[in-house]
């Protein structure tokens, strides 16, 4: 079945031309590359294929066919297809509740004992399959309308209160989970755009005396703490992911010398990043 009228919808204001669409689907051949910086948290999903992908301190994992995975915001991924692969990626604009009357935070209540945080797939059951079937199917029309995209983006919500287990939304969404969403939500996507706390409180819109009380009560740390923790992910994820050289994350990052670099490195990584990178690459070779 076509697309009626197809030239009225690509030249309506509301057609999706721009460069972050809610919904998209990408389309590798084997040994492609791929690299993006999420603003938005992202939801992806592997129709065919794997993709092997890194970022912060996960490094060459891969989503195999039929899974789901949480991409947090301010993370930077980058992925190699293993094989031909199809995906979408849904950005999810709203990351506080899956409707009305049911918020995320309260999956923090299946937080028991035996629960291990960490990287987490969800299978894409039967109905989440027709879901991305039909969508997929629309799409390849030319539907692509902004207002279409949100309401999918919505439906996919539902899908996932009704047909998912507390247990494993607690696993898929854990990332982004806290007992005050909204904050942690305007941290997360915020906090790449900082180097300091100062400029992160300011960045949120608080005082920096209100910030660090909020982060604490929300984060149970202190915000140097948990900005030092996610500089030194962002770090380890561009040695080990990245042709950078050196003195390019050197500076990006900061540090006054070379030599300030490495020490850095054997502190927070055990190893200095010429041993890192070379270690990331025998690796590459025996895969």
């Amino acid at each position: 079945m076509e697309l009626l009228y197809p030239q009225e919808h690509l030249s309506c204001y509301n057609y999706e031309k721009g460069k972050r669409p809610t919904i998209e689907k990408f389309v590798f051949r084997k040994d492609q590359e791929w690299e993006i910086f999420p603003i938005d948290n992202k939801a992806i999903f592997m129709l065919k294929g794997s993709l092997r992908f890194s970022f912060g301190d996960i490094i060459d994992e891969v989503i195999p066919s039929g899974k789901m995975m949480m991409l947090p915001a301010g993370s930077r991924c980058c992925g190699k297809a293993e094989e031909d692969c199809d995906f979408i990626i849904i950005r999810l604009h709203n990351t506080k509740q899956l409707c009305d009357c049911f918020s995320l935070d309260v999956l923090l209540r299946e937080e028991k004992d035996d629960f291990k945080p960490g990287l987490y797939y969800l299978d894409i059951n039967e109905k989440v399959e027709q879901y991305l079937s039909f969508l997929d199917s629309c799409m390849t029309d030319g539907l692509k309308c902004t207002y279409y995209f949100e309401l999918k983006a919505k439906e996919y919500y539902f899908l996932l209160r009704a047909y998912y287990t507390k247990r494993d939304l607690l696993g898929f969404f854990y990332p982004l989970l806290s007992n005050d969403i909204s904050f942690s939500d305007l941290v997360l996507k915020n906090h790449y755009k900082a180097r300091t706390v100062q400029e992160l409180a300011e960045l949120t819109h608080y005082s920096l005396s209100g910030f660090q009380k909020r982060f604490k009560k929300v984060f149970g740390m202190s915000a140097y703490h948990w900005m030092r923790d996610e500089r030194s992910k962002s770090i380890y994820h561009q040695i080990n992911s990245t042709e950078k050289s050196f003195k390019e994350i050197s500076d990006e990052y900061g540090f006054s010398s070379p030599s300030h670099f490495n020490d850095f490195c054997k502190t927070n990584f055990g190893s200095t990043p010429g041993r890192i990178r070379r270690k990331k690459a025998l690796k590459n070779q025996n895969l």
